[in-house]
């Protein structure tokens, strides 16, 4: 039998993934045991080469899954990035750039954005409960049923925003200061 097809056999039979090698006890087969084994050796190489490699991300449309809590992720360009059903609790996004990001179903409780630039992401259905928005830009961001039960929101940008009413009120009843970025009011 060729080098590369015993090596090939060898590593299939150790990783048991083709039952049909597992079977091969002869150390000189006929020629269609070699065929056969030639045919598994190929299938079995193949569902090990085109199988989906391990990744942090992918649940919903390529984002990413695994838990990042507690994770410091501050002063970076994360614009590329979808933390859609994320777990990011306590999570450090301070300064980082978070334009169009989204954060759709996360679960951001007691996370860091201070001066974080969210303008146009998406928070929609996101729980920030605890979450300290100090100094961030949220200019056009999506927070549709968002939670922001506790948050801190001095001096915030959020034009273009559109809120429920109750949620307007709540943020409205701790709204303080300019962005100094922006220079907008958080109040307005």
């Amino acid at each position: 039998m060729p080098q590369t097809l015993t090596a090939a056999f060898e590593t299939c039979k150790t990783l048991c993934c083709c039952p049909v090698l597992c079977c091969w006890q002869d150390d000189r087969p006929s020629t269609s045991s070699q065929m056969l084994a030639a045919a598994a050796a190929a299938a079995c190489a193949a569902s090990l080469l085109l199988s989906p490699l391990s990744a942090h991300a992918v649940s919903g449309g390529g984002s990413i899954s695994v838990p990042l809590s507690g994770e410091d992720l501050s002063g970076q360009d994360l614009r590329n990035n979808k933390y859609t059903k994320a777990v990011l609790r306590k999570t450090d996004f301070a300064g980082s750039n978070l334009s169009g990001v989204s954060f759709f179903g996360a679960l951001a409780e007691g996370a860091n954005f201070k001066g974080a630039n969210l303008s146009l992401a998406d928070l929609e259905s996101g729980n920030f409960e605890d979450a300290d928005f100090t100094d961030a830009v949220l200019a056009g961001a999506f927070v549709n049923n968002a939670q922001f039960k506790n948050v801190k929101i001095t001096n915030t940008d959020w034009s273009d925003v559109v809120l429920r009413k109750d949620m307007q009120r709540l943020l409205c009843s701790i709204a303080d200061g300019t962005n100094p970025t922006t220079g907008v009011d958080t109040r307005e």
